[in-house]
């Protein structure tokens, strides 16, 4: 993998989250939202696919043996993203579905440790609500990419941080802070959950005390109100032609016509 799979992926989940939200009956909104999110690993050249349903990770069931249903996964040569995609019509993601999916993840991550697949796991939650801020600090914590159709993913932003013109774009400080938090909340399980041995994973205890993680969320929505308010004063409409070009290319049709 190189360093621009993942800020692909995301950005490709925003644009849709952000601007082509599924309109479908509630029913139905949940599904549709998983199959774009899945589709949307293609753009980022990601080799091998699964859509939603899934019962295992690539044949990989989980170290405790029970199911875990998966939205969407990824895998380039030993990279591997695990997608988890919301579309609750009146709110974000609950306590309940990030716990959750931080654990089924987890409980896959130890069997294919087990197996002797290295790495590295990404996790990413894709809602076309907004997240609650203490939502986003938990994603921060546990290494869990959230797309949230109102913030610039994480790693967007630090891909836009290591441009030549960068610091053209952020405040002073402003892209020290954002480099320095947010690059270890995008991190890999393998970051998390560090392999110690072959036999033993290892948290380290002291990443993110909580000071740090209502920095890094004054960040994230700071950097990107200052983007966006770029983006709509230096070439307006940008992102809504972005995404438009997108949802032609992925083939996706617009439910509101169906």
């Amino acid at each position: 993998m190189d360093d621009e799979t993942l800020p692909k992926v995301c950005e490709a989940l925003y644009l849709l989250s952000r601007f082509h939200p599924p309109a479908l009956a509630s029913c139905l909104r949940g599904r549709t939202w998983e199959r774009w999110a899945a589709r949307s690993l293609s753009t980022a050249g990601v080799w091998i696919r699964q859509g939603p349903g899934s019962l295992t990770l690539f044949g990989s069931k989980s170290a405790s043996g029970l199911r875990h249903e998966i939205d969407g996964s990824g895998a380039l040569h030993s990279w591997t993203v695990v997608l988890e995609a919301k579309a609750y019509s009146d709110r974000g993601p609950s306590k309940i579905d990030i716990s959750f999916f931080d654990r089924k993840t987890f409980d896959l991550y130890v069997a294919r440790r087990r197996a002797g697949e290295q790495g590295p796991h990404y996790r990413i939650m894709a809602s076309t609500q907004a997240f609650d801020p203490a939502m986003l600090k938990y994603c921060y914590l546990y290494g869990i990419v959230a797309v949230d159709p109102n913030l610039i993913p994480l790693p967007v932003l630090l891909r836009m941080a290591s441009r030549p013109m960068a610091g053209s774009y952020f405040q002073d400080g402003m892209l020290a802070e954002l480099v320095r938090l947010a690059e270890p909340a995008c991190g890999p399980l393998e970051r998390r959950y560090a392999p110690d041995g072959p036999h033993h994973l290892r948290f380290d205890v002291r990443l993110f005390p909580e000071r740090d993680l209502s920095d890094l969320l004054w960040v994230h929505q700071t950097v990107t109100s200052d983007l966006l308010e770029i983006v709509d004063a230096e070439a307006p409409g940008y992102y809504e032609q972005r995404a438009e070009e997108l949802v032609e290319v992925l083939g996706i049709l617009d439910p509101t016509q169906i």
